[in-house]
């Protein structure tokens, strides 16, 4: 009876450890991300050497609307309940100009310290990439945004995103219909305004 009853002790002291270790926070994360993009404000300094010899400097920033589409691929650790830290790469199109390849860090704040709980979250989000187009070029990035976490189980959440994003990109120039080389290029700078609603689903 006694060895019965020890089993019995053992067995109910086991049990808040396997509740406990269920609902710890997972350290690694993985994901994909889809989003919506809508530029608001853009603009482009062009500076180059026609076909005729001449230098040209064209200049113009304006109000517009321009839809466009991006989805993300993400890998990360939670530093804590609180914080995580994650590397993102994807595809985005910028406008008319081309696609991006983005490459990107991201640090999330969450706050509550329930992971189990659906929270409230803000991000930054700061990288660089590349252009796809005839001859690739570097391009700058940052995101600072929010949005709300559901939390479907211990490892599975769905996040709806709202934020506002800056790019630096360098598109190929058109002169009269005519592509100017780059080795003919001095400056070919495009700078894009845009707000982004997006939904993430993490693992």
């Amino acid at each position: 009876m006694r060895k019965r009853h020890f089993i019995q002790i053992l067995l109910l002291l086991l049990i808040p450890l396997g509740v406990r270790a269920e609902t710890t926070m997972p350290g690694l994360t993985f994901g994909a991300e889809w989003g919506y993009t809508g530029t608001f404000y853009s603009g482009y300094h062009y500076n180059f050497y026609a076909p005729e010899g001449y230098r040209v400097d064209l200049r113009k920033y304006e109000f517009t609307y321009d839809s466009n589409a991006e989805a993300y691929l993400h890998i990360g650790y939670n530093l804590n309940e609180n914080y995580n830290v994650s590397f993102y790469m994807g595809i985005s199109a910028i406008q008319d100009y081309h696609h991006t390849l983005p490459l990107s860090v991201r640090l999330t704040r969450l706050y509550g310290n329930d992971h189990m709980k659906d929270r409230i979250f803000s991000f930054i989000d700061l990288g660089s990439g590349i252009c796809v187009k005839r001859q690739p070029q570097e391009i700058l990035t940052g995101k600072i945004g929010a949005g709300y976490r559901l939390s479907l189980s211990r490892d599975t959440k769905m996040d709806f995103i709202l934020a506002l994003r800056s790019v630096l990109t360098h598109p190929d120039i058109k002169y009269y219909g005519t592509d100017i080389a780059r080795e003919k290029t001095n400056r070919n700078n495009a700078y894009i305004s845009a707000f982004s609603l997006g939904i993430s689903l993490t693992f």
